[in-house]
């Protein structure tokens, strides 16, 4: 690895390939061109969920299109770099064609690592939302391997229409609740009850890094403990960046 690459990278939700995206080919190069900008001084990269807005793996076949993302990836993937995928719960049905193609490493939970010195709690942050028992229901159902198998046994001309009619429907039914991209406040925000409550148990977290909910927010929990979320890559075009001293919440900007 090279001596000058000290940092590590933390972006979650872009949702490549979503209607909901205005230009949806301009979104997924200005991903591309952030990775570029990284290449040089990253040591890992931390992809916390919902790259895709829908992604399922069949057996010899895997959606279309994210050619210049997935090119990207395997860039860093073969100059060093140690990628690390979250699933999320757009893009749940990953199962080993990136491992094996590119060479990342999919997480399917949340996990807990020492990064250069810190103890990181990292995760999509679905996976710690207990305030509706129909979302976790669902959930469940999406992870079954059953229900899996059942989906997949399904022609890709039809799940891939209506995976997508569903993911395009639940983003306008989320911004027209409000809920989506709004701060709740720290006695209400689901991933800072959550954390709060973590640390009760486990003090020796250092930071908390989630994706998920579409905000930008830093947040100290305590003298020794902080809460981050990651923003998106459709709004805020949002990355965290470790050097193990500082660790900051930036934009990306671009001309």
């Amino acid at each position: 690895m090279a001596a000058n690459r000290q940092k590590i990278y933390f972006i979650s939700d872009a949702h490549l390939g979503a209607r909901f995206h205005e230009n949806k080919k301009a979104v997924e190069k200005r991903v591309v061109r952030w990775m570029d900008s990284i290449k040089e001084e990253a040591q890992a990269l931390y992809i916390l969920g919902d790259i895709f807005d829908f992604w399922f793996e069949y057996k010899h076949v895997v959606p279309k299109g994210h050619v210049r993302f997935l090119g990207k990836l395997a860039e860093l993937v073969d100059n060093g770099v140690e990628v690390h995928l979250f699933i999320g719960n757009h893009d749940m049905w990953m199962f080993d064609y990136l491992k094996h193609e590119i060479g990342v490493t999919i997480h399917r939970d949340t996990l807990t690592v020492d990064l250069l010195g810190k103890r990181f709690f990292l995760g999509h942050g679905d996976e710690v939302d207990y305030r509706k028992r129909s979302f976790r229901l669902l959930r469940a159902v999406f992870r079954n391997k059953v229900c899996q198998s059942l989906f997949a046994a399904i022609h890709p001309r039809w799940t891939f229409p209506v995976a997508m009619g569903w993911s395009l429907n639940s983003r306008k039914s989320g911004l027209k609740k409000q809920e989506t991209e709004q701060y709740q406040g720290e006695n209400a925000e689901y991933l800072v009850l959550f954390a709060k409550e973590y640390l009760k148990t486990h003090p020796d977290i250092n930071f908390f890094i989630f994706g998920h909910r579409h905000i930008m927010l830093d947040l100290m929990l305590s003298r020794t403990s902080r809460l981050l979320i990651a923003g998106d890559w459709m709004n805020h075009f949002s990355f965290v960046e470790w050097d193990g001293d500082s660790l900051i919440l930036e934009q990306f900007e671009v001309e």
